[in-house]
């Protein structure tokens, strides 16, 4: 585009040279010309930026993170002249497209219209624009580009995902020093509507005798692992200072954590209790399944802006007398108060695990983790890619 404007100022100026020393027509002409080229084309541009139709639409605009929905677009010139270099730019920051790049040029004959349907997903939490960003109209010789911004963005609200564990492995078997028996965080819980082929090892008691009839083939029942101890979590709703897609990725990540938590704990019928700040410290009691769906819709709505440092929320519920409570603390900042609840918690007969959001560590905050490890709490580091149910299920290793 810099070298056909420089051109069309050179032919301006060359015509406009040889007009003033040879005179006549075709000199005339010929700058006449050089200056009516360029006022063609910018009229052109706002023309087409004018008349130039786009219509994009999404099967549901309350969509979970990390879903692929239905998305599409057309854009379409319902004028009588050619759109040449159209481009459309897409929202890419929050969200992806499949089958499309950042941008897309298209031109169209008139009466003609380009259709897209694809996929849509979105990438973190929230309320927030997706589709098309922009569009670029371009005329034919390259000398004018008119960037404007669409009026009727696409705006969607975006729910946490919801991850479904098989087991916990943030709550490891312990051993009681006074009474060096081994115990565990669970036990087991016959699942009758959930079968599987039998293997070689598996206790005969389990074959379930009415489905291997049917089948004729060996069925065994399958187990799932009941949490025994009940669950306190603290989701730390500090405000993160980080960038803004970090702080995004953090925030949803606490939540998710969270969630996947309580979700596991709820369905086996296990109590848990869920403790924050926002406008104020709340508790929620989760028993059943139903009570979860209340505590996952309460979380549209949660914001990053705690009054009430973590610490505080811990030193609060031990006031309770916990005895044998198994503590989960999900925050994005560790600091010594923290440390010092911690060894509270533990020297009271709780178990505890922390899992820690972030994706700088200072040689502080480093001396820190080490140190709560050494009295006994397991520490858990969450950086920006890993994913979460890695670490819930005991994939990923205590830092």
């Amino acid at each position: 585009m810099l070298i056909t404007r420089l051109l069309s100022i050179l032919f301006i100026i060359g015509s406009g040279i040889f007009a003033s020393y040879f005179g006549g027509n075709i000199s005339y002409a010929l700058f006449y010309l050089s200056i009516f080229i360029p006022i063609i084309s910018f009229l052109y541009t706002v023309y087409v930026y004018i008349r130039f139709k786009i219509y994009q639409s999404m099967d549901n605009y309350v969509v979970v993170k990390g879903d692929w929905n239905n998305y599409s677009f057309v854009i379409a010139n319902e004028d009588y002249i050619a759109y040449r270099n159209v481009k459309v730019n897409f929202l890419h920051s929050k969200s992806t497209i499949k089958k499309t790049e950042k941008s897309m040029e298209y031109s169209l004959l008139p009466s003609d219209k380009e259709k897209m349907e694809t996929k849509l997903r979105c990438n973190y939490r929230g309320e927030y624009e997706v589709g098309v960003e922009s569009i670029q109209v371009t005329d034919f010789l390259y000398l004018f580009s008119i960037n404007y911004p669409i009026t009727s963005k696409l705006k969607v609200l975006v729910l946490p995902r919801v991850l479904s564990l098989e087991q916990l492995g943030i709550a490891p078997s312990l051993v009681d020093s006074k009474n060096p028996i081994r115990y565990s965080n669970s036990i087991e819980e016959e699942l009758d509507t959930e079968i599987r082929r039998y293997n070689s090892g598996d206790n005969k008691k389990r074959i379930h005798w009415k489905a291997s009839a049917k089948t004729k083939e060996l069925l065994s029942r399958k187990y799932h692992q009941k949490p025994k101890a009940e669950l306190v979590i603290f989701m730390d709703l500090s405000k993160i200072i980080e960038d803004d897609l970090n702080v995004v990725i953090a925030e949803d990540k606490i939540i998710e954590s969270v969630l996947a938590i309580s979700n596991y704990y709820a369905s086996r019928g296990t109590r848990s209790h869920i403790i924050y700040d926002m406008d104020g410290i709340r508790e929620m009691a989760i028993y059943r399944k139903i009570d979860f769906n209340a505590f996952y819709k309460a979380c549209v709505n949660i914001k990053f802006n705690a009054k009430t440092a973590v610490s505080e929320l811990v030193e609060r519920r031990l006031h309770r007398g916990d005895d044998g409570v198994f503590y989960v603390i999900v925050t994005s900042r560790l600091t010594n108060d923290l440390y010092l609840k911690s060894l509270k918690v533990l020297s009271g007969g709780n178990r505890l695990c922390i899992l820690f959001i972030s994706s700088h560590v200072s040689e502080t905050t480093k001396r820190l983790i080490e140190d709560i490890r050494k009295i006994g709490a397991d520490i858990y580091q969450i950086m920006p890619m890993d994913e979460i149910d890695d670490v819930l299920t005991g994939d990923v290793s205590a830092t």
